[in-house]
């Protein structure tokens, strides 16, 4: 595979009907699904399959994306992500790990969710993040352990027709009162919301999932750690 076919696809011009005329308007934008180089991945990744439990303050910032982490940490990360895509699942199955460890259990970093799904070339981008904010609606908490659930998971749903069942079984792991979340889920109550999520993306020049805003600073994966810790020597911390 070439370099750039590692590093992502071109995202086509026609997106699906609500945000066909939002697209065509910002018309040669390229969305790419960044690759991990494979060493990357090994070495970033923990020892275990447990997510490490996060003991920081969780909720929803002012513009209504979730977080994890501290609103006072001298560090704001963004991570611009699509529950489909690939290398989204492997930072969240390996470096996120570290990250929830070192910074945000820490108080270093406020870790901060922005949903960016590619419809495009992902069919389940939507409904997944969509199930996530249905998650979240019954408790900011399980936002976030739906958000795992479902990269961890990601093989088993991502090439079905129809991933509501599935979604609504993980509902039922998660201990979510199952009815209101088909219910949620099934109306497309947070819908707009995804959709404006993935528009301010666009928006802020975004082109990649998995992309980080460190203080600002838009980065790869492979630079987040370091890109952290500058920020943090930057302020003396």
């Amino acid at each position: 595979m070439s370099e750039r076919g590692q590093r992502g696809r071109k995202v086509a011009r026609n997106s699906r009907h609500r945000l066909t005329t939002f697209y065509m308007s910002i018309g040669g934008v390229l969305i790419l699904a960044i690759g991990f180089v494979s060493v990357f991945a090994i070495t970033s990744r923990p020892s275990g399959g447990s997510a490490t439990p996060v003991t920081a303050p969780i909720g929803r910032t002012a513009d209504g994306h979730y977080y994890k982490g501290s609103p006072d940490a001298p560090v704001k990360v963004t991570e611009y992500g699509d529950f489909q895509c690939p290398s989204c699942a492997v930072y969240d199955t390996g470096l996120a790990r570290i990250i929830d460890r070192d910074y945000v259990n820490t108080g270093k970093v406020q870790f901060i969710y922005h949903e960016m799904p590619l419809t495009t070339i992902h069919s389940n981008a939507q409904t997944s993040a969509e199930a996530a904010r249905c998650a979240g609606d019954q408790d900011p908490a399980k936002y976030w352990q739906m958000h795992d659930m479902l990269f961890i998971n990601q093989n088993a749903w991502a090439g079905l027709s129809s991933p509501a069942g599935i979604f609504s079984s993980y509902a039922g792991q998660l201990n979510l009162n199952r009815s209101t979340f088909d219910s949620c889920l099934s109306s497309g109550a947070n819908r707009a919301v995804i959709d404006t999520s993935a528009q301010t993306a666009v928006a802020a020049g975004v082109q990649s999932t998995p992309t980080f805003d460190v203080n600002g600073k838009q980065v790869n994966p492979s630079d987040l750690a370091n890109t952290i810790d500058a920020a943090l020597r930057g302020l003396g911390k």
